[in-house]
């Protein structure tokens, strides 16, 4: 990945992980946002297919590249 490449990836509860770049990191963010909100819209390659997958079936979005512009970072610990 390189410095102005940010990845969105879709985790879902069924172990698949699709993945797709966007030009920037408030669009990476925005992305995310749409993805949690409405489900996730899946197209492979080479297919004319649309898999629709709900926002229950989201495990997890990830955004690489989507922090660099925030002030909000975070720490996690275990108890």
């Amino acid at each position: 990945m390189s410095d102005k490449t940010t990845t969105v990836q879709v985790y879902l509860d069924s172990g698949n992980v699709y993945g797709y770049e966007v030009s920037s990191p408030s669009k990476g963010r925005e992305h995310a946002a749409a993805i949690i909100a409405s489900g996730y819209r899946h197209t492979p390659e080479g297919s004319n297919d649309l898999e629709w997958y709900p926002p229950h079936r989201i495990v997890k979005v990830k955004v690489e590249g989507a922090g660099k512009s925030t002030a909000y970072r975070d720490r996690s610990r275990a108890t």
